[in-house]
């Protein structure tokens, strides 16, 4: 009976090994919004007001070659060859158009990934965006769609934000 009843585990035991598959997702990195937050802050330099508005998306990659390492960016950096693209959209007369500042908001998240595996990869990434009050018009509603793009270039589908509110007060 002990000889049964061993060799009944030894299969339940094989079955659950058997039905576990690993994860997998495609090389492309796939992200969408999770959420949008803002927190009113006050600028430590110029002792004025500033939201600061913080992007958070979920993300998968198949291979996890997501994010850049110090000497990456150094190179990135000289080419603004962002990996985290924002592209902002302001609300005038009723519709979004988009708004491109100055100085880009785009930038570089670091890598995800540092036990350099090939493997996939999920989980969230928070970017967040400083807006001064001085600078920022009144009630100024802003979108913003964002991609991302890997190390071997693969580029994310968009990602588009619902509408944010700036400069309430």
């Amino acid at each position: 009976m002990k000889k049964v009843s061993g060799f009944l585990i030894l299969i339940a035991i094989g079955s659950l090994i058997g039905c576990y598959k690993e994860t997998t997702f495609d090389v492309k990195p796939n992200i969408e919004f999770k959420t949008l937050k803002k927190e009113i802050r006050i600028d430590q330099f110029a002792g004025s007001k500033k939201d600061s508005v913080i992007l958070t998306i979920k993300f998968q990659d198949g291979d996890g070659d997501l994010g850049l390492n110090e000497k990456e960016k150094a190179a990135a950096e000289l080419k603004s060859d962002y990996n985290y693209i924002i592209r902002i959209f302001r609300k005038k007369k009723g519709v979004f158009t988009e708004f491109i500042p100055s100085v880009p908001y785009s930038g570089y998240f670091p890598r995800l990934k540092t036990d350099g595996k090939v493997g996939p990869i999920e989980g969230t990434i928070d970017y967040s965006i400083d807006f001064p009050q001085p600078f920022t018009p009144v009630k100024d509603s802003l979108k913003f769609q964002v991609t991302i793009k890997d190390r071997a270039g693969n580029i994310s589908n968009t990602a588009e934000s619902s509408v944010i509110v700036l400069n309430e007060f």
